[in-house]
């Protein structure tokens, strides 16, 4: 599994916090994580296409309902698959790790004061159903400056697997999280 085979764009280097972990010896043992998610900035005047949103529904860990003027979809909703990232289901036939997905998903976007999702480039492009847009979900609270990618964070948190997608805008920062998230990953049975 890979995000992307190409680099889109330059990626900041992801940010690195040092936490001590439990260790049988007496000295504490420090792990690098790498904040993957936060490598990537939201670019409100780039080619994308970019809309603020709503929740309607939430369907699963990387699909959910938001609502949108009807410019965008006639019916003021955008069915909205996420892009590079695959959460086991927790509709129909459930998944291990798909209702801890879906639960992230929920938690992140019901505490955000403001979310935008982003085409992949000009125009906004349907999955091969043909019923939901492929999208970067992007949120916000109050605390926060700068949005947060979701997409990032659910494979960061080890809750997807990658999509092999080709060509994204954030190429770069999904293969460096794929390829850096390699521990956190769950196993699907």
């Amino acid at each position: 599994y890979g995000c992307a085979e190409t680099p889109a764009q330059p990626v900041e280097a992801p940010q690195v916090v040092q936490t001590e972990a439990p260790a049988a010896t007496e000295a504490p043992v420090l792990l690098e994580t790498v904040d993957y998610a936060a490598s990537v900035k939201l670019d409100m005047g780039s080619e994308t296409v970019k809309e603020m949103v709503s929740v309607k529904m939430f369907i699963d860990g990387d699909t959910t309902h938001f609502y949108v003027p009807a410019s965008v979809s006639g019916n003021g909703v955008l069915k909205a698959r996420y892009l590079a990232v695959n959460t086991p289901e927790s509709t129909g036939k459930i998944e291990v790790w798909g209702k801890k997905a879906s639960s992230f998903t929920k938690e992140k976007l019901s505490g955000a004061s403001s979310i935008v999702v982003e085409s992949d480039n000009g125009s906004w492009n349907l999955d091969s159903t043909g019923g939901r847009h492929l999208v970067w979900v992007w949120y916000k609270t109050a605390d926060m400056d700068d949005y947060r990618n979701l997409n990032l964070e659910i494979m960061q948190e080890g809750l997807a697997f990658a999509s092999s997608y080709t060509d994204f805008v954030y190429a770069d920062a999904c293969r460096a999280c794929y390829g850096g998230c390699r521990p956190n990953r769950r196993k699907r049975p």
